[in-house]
């Protein structure tokens, strides 16, 4: 073989061997039965919402000594956080800790002592403390909704002297951003909700005792009203603004006007009008589950002729997607919800009226909304599998269903394949007493609450290879490493190469 065919065949060949080999075979679950062992359920992950900070995934959880508080994983290490709570017997009472939100290297979150009440703290993992006594003494503030705003963290929380107002706080000054509803005694409540921040400015629904439940924002120092939607009887109708989504510049979210119904509006902040009135005939086309994918924002709703079905907008057009169920002349409905987006396809699930609640994926056409997998296979179209909790990551959208045999498992597909997620042991499987099941990724970890007659409720986790390939911009790495030989071996074959050319000439 020449040298030079030979060289190129050596290096296509180191090339090939330096690309990472993407795993075939299904990783499998491992269970933790360390924080409560036994047939006792900590019930961790199951009893609020679990989230990442850092390699950590923290979560409320119950060893049976401590009662319900705060515990964080890595899937290799699980420790209890802080036992907040150390009244009863051994510490044995419970601090309940929820709204879990990670903010600039801190988790903020809500938990109860007997001296304080329900009140707002936070923790790095190592130092956890109190941030503020909102409402003071025993009584309860019972913060809610952190969201952040450039520096600060902003959240409704209730003083007994001016009701649930508008809170902010940044770790180390908390404070009242504004009393909203100062009708008849400042004791009143402007109720905020719905925080979602666009250009500097966070929006949310509040009712100031005059003009309803509608539309305001604020950047912290300005607090103001955008718009009085609801006019009707003299202004002070709410119109109910939710599910506030940004795309474009644009905050869209439903409300009703009083005559329309609910309907899909927007606002730049400045200029807030209908954006689309679906269902001017029943006043009112329901649309919630709105979600941003490919430039365009896609919801449910229901024009009165096709049922609650998939649609779609950008701003300009408004369309319906599919209408997936086509019983009862297409009057029936799909429902579609859960939407979450995997190499370029939206996925979620619906009801076709012939298979059930199955597995749905869109690329935004008509032609492209197709049932994607239909994993209780029943003839009679009275079940479906009922995927749910749908996580992304790596190559696949991992979520949770129920083919008929072994109650909620867990499942992912690829967009090629749909297949399901092994347990270690019969008799394992996705399951909740008393709040919706976790499927939560923190890097290439993915994490779920499973239970057995052996463990009780516990949470699990596995690896997903297909997460990350080696990074190709750090020093050290192996990839890096490989792609400067293959650069040496190609500008020294290069100059051989030259070389032999000038002595042949």
């Amino acid at each position: 073989m020449p040298a030079k065919r030979a060289l190129s065949a050596a290096l296509a060949l180191l090339l090939i061997a330096a690309i990472p080999a993407r795993a075939t075979s299904v990783p499998s679950l491992t269970v933790i039965d360390t924080i409560n062992p036994g047939a006792d359920s900590s019930s961790a992950m199951d009893l609020t919402d679990s989230v990442a900070l850092g390699d950590f995934l923290y979560f409320q959880a119950n060893d049976g000594t401590h009662g319900a508080e705060l515990w964080r994983t890595n899937g290799t290490t699980t420790t209890l956080v802080k036992d907040i709570n150390t009244n009863g017997t051994g510490g044995a009472d419970s601090s309940y800790p929820d709204q879990l939100t990670a903010f600039k290297g801190y988790l903020y979150f809500r938990a109860y002592d007997v001296t304080y009440g329900t009140e707002l703290w936070r923790t790095n993992g190592t130092i956890t403390k109190r941030v503020a006594d909102i409402n003071p003494g025993v009584a309860d503030s019972n913060p809610s909704e952190f969201t952040a705003l450039g520096d600060w963290m902003y959240f409704s929380a209730y003083d007994s002297t001016i009701g649930l107002e508008l809170w902010r706080t940044n770790g180390t000054t908390t404070a009242l951003v504004m009393d909203i509803n100062t009708a008849t005694s400042g004791a009143n409540s402007s109720g905020p909700h719905g925080f979602t921040a666009l250009g500097g400015y966070l929006y949310f629904s509040a009712n100031d005792g005059t003009h309803g439940a509608e539309l305001w924002r604020t950047n912290g120092t300005t607090t103001e009203l955008v718009q009085d939607i609801n006019t009707h009887s003299g202004g002070t109708d709410s119109s109910d603004p939710a599910d506030f989504t940004t795309l474009g510049g644009y905050l869209y979210f439903r409300a009703t006007d009083g005559i329309n119904g609910v309907e899909v509006w927007r606002t730049d902040g400045t200029n807030t009008g209908t954006f689309a009135d679906i269902n001017i005939i029943l006043g009112g086309s329901g649309y919630g589950e709105f979600t941003t994918f490919g430039g365009y924002l896609y919801f449910q709703a229901n024009d009165v002729t096709h049922g609650t079905e998939l649609w779609r907008t950008n701003g300009t057009i408004t369309t319906l997607v599919k209408d997936i169920n086509l019983t009862k002349s297409g009057e029936n409905s799909s429902n579609p919800s859960y939407f979450t987006a995997l190499n370029g396809y939206l996925y979620f699930r619906a009801d076709d009226g012939i298979t059930g609640v199955e597995l749905w994926r869109t690329d935004g056409t008509e032609l492209g909304t197709t049932l994607w997998a239909n994993i209780y296979l029943d003839i009679s179209g009275a079940y479906g599998s009922y995927p749910s909790y749908f996580t992304a990551l790596g190559d696949y959208l991992y979520f949770s269903a129920n083919d008929g045999t072994n109650s909620d498992e867990l499942w992912r597909t690829d967009g090629t394949t749909t297949e399901k997620v092994p347990f270690p042991a019969a008799g394992q499987y996705i399951a909740c007493e008393c709040y919706d099941t976790n499927i939560v990724a923190v890097g290439g970890r993915l994490y779920t609450t499973v239970y057995s007659s052996d463990t009780g409720y516990e949470f699990a986790y596995l690896d997903e290879p297909t997460y990350v390939l080696p990074p190709t911009d750090r020093e050290g790495s192996g990839w890096t490493a490989t792609l400067v030989i293959l650069a040496g071996l190609t500008a020294a074959a290069s100059i051989g190469l030259r070389v032999r050319g000038a002595r042949r000439a």
